[in-house]
């Protein structure tokens, strides 16, 4: 999170630093003797709240337009607290308000930045607290589990897709979606034997969740097709994450067991679940129409 904020910790402390200039060359310090150490204990302890509230911000919350209105909110704040509590060890002359301005605009000013983020935060803690509870509700229900593999199956696969396209409209975040299918796995089946396919469909079932982030969904689609529903996910990185899963499958190939993937990727849209899955399935026809077609081709 640091390194996503670093200009952010450079500007706070640039302002602060040029406070403190400004204050020590337009003003005096007061005598020991008028200094009001009650007051300094309770401006310090508002400046240091300040703080960690900047701290926070910076430390937890992600990049984003929502954490851009808390950041400034509190720095604005921080800002005016700084000075409210140079205030008690400096003069100002009476005929300079340049301090005085600088000391009470930021602190509104920060409020009405810090409430605008508040609400969007609140707007923002709602939709995930919706799609916990909705990921809960599925993790409890061993019913949408695929008996073989222990993935996912077709019904979670519709329910999740069209609450993460809802969230997809909502958010504006990208949405991707790969389909996968094994080439020839009919062959390989009556060569085989049943058994041995299942065994087959296990084994890709884990290399697939070993090789995904804790974000991905996999599920089994139907018979030797799985879906892998990747969140917030552009186009590109899609097509790396099918290479990188086509690579990884030489893993399972050994001996006679020489099997391919035919991957279909594609950038869900403003689409229903439905005609997403649909356009998908005839991608991924698309594609292994076109490795026939190449492996028959003639030397």
């Amino acid at each position: 999170m640091w390194r996503q904020h670093r200009y952010k910790i450079a500007l706070t402390l640039l302002l602060l630093l040029a406070a403190l200039v400004l204050a020590f060359q337009l003003c005096e310090v007061k005598p020991w003797a008028s200094i009001d150490w009650l007051d300094i204990l309770g401006e310090g302890i508002v400046l240091l709240v300040a703080l960690c509230w900047l701290t926070l911000i910076v430390t937890s919350r992600p990049s984003g337009h929502i954490t851009e209105w808390l950041y400034y909110g509190s720095l604005l704040l921080v800002c005016s607290f700084t000075l409210d509590l140079l205030d008690e060890f400096l003069r100002y002359p009476e005929h300079l308000r340049t301090m005085s301005w600088l000391e009470s605009l930021p602190a509104p000013l920060g409020m009405l930045a810090l409430t605008y983020g508040l609400v969007g935060w609140h707007r923002e803690q709602r939709i995930i607290n919706r799609q916990l509870q909705g990921r809960e509700l599925f993790l409890r229900d061993h019913r949408l589990l695929d008996p073989l593999t222990q993935l996912y199956g077709l019904d979670y696969l519709y329910a999740v897709l069209k609450r993460e396209i809802e969230l997809h409209r909502e958010q504006q975040q990208p949405l991707s979606l790969l389909m996968l299918g094994i080439d020839q796995f009919s062959a390989f089946n009556r060569q085989h034997g049943m058994a041995a396919g299942d065994q087959y469909l296990v084994q890709l079932a884990e290399l697939l969740s070993s090789q995904l982030r804790s974000s991905d969904v996999l599920c089994r689609y139907a018979g030797d097709r799985f879906v892998v529903l990747l969140v917030n996910t552009r186009q590109r990185e899609a097509d790396i994450m099918a290479q990188h899963l086509q690579q990884q499958l030489t893993l399972l190939n050994s001996g006679e067991q020489q099997l391919s993937l035919s991957i279909a990727s594609q950038q869900v849209n403003h689409a229903e679940a439905a005609t997403v899955l649909a356009r998908a399935e005839q991608q991924l026809l698309a594609v292994k129409r076109k490795s026939q077609a190449y492996q028959l081709q003639p030397d």
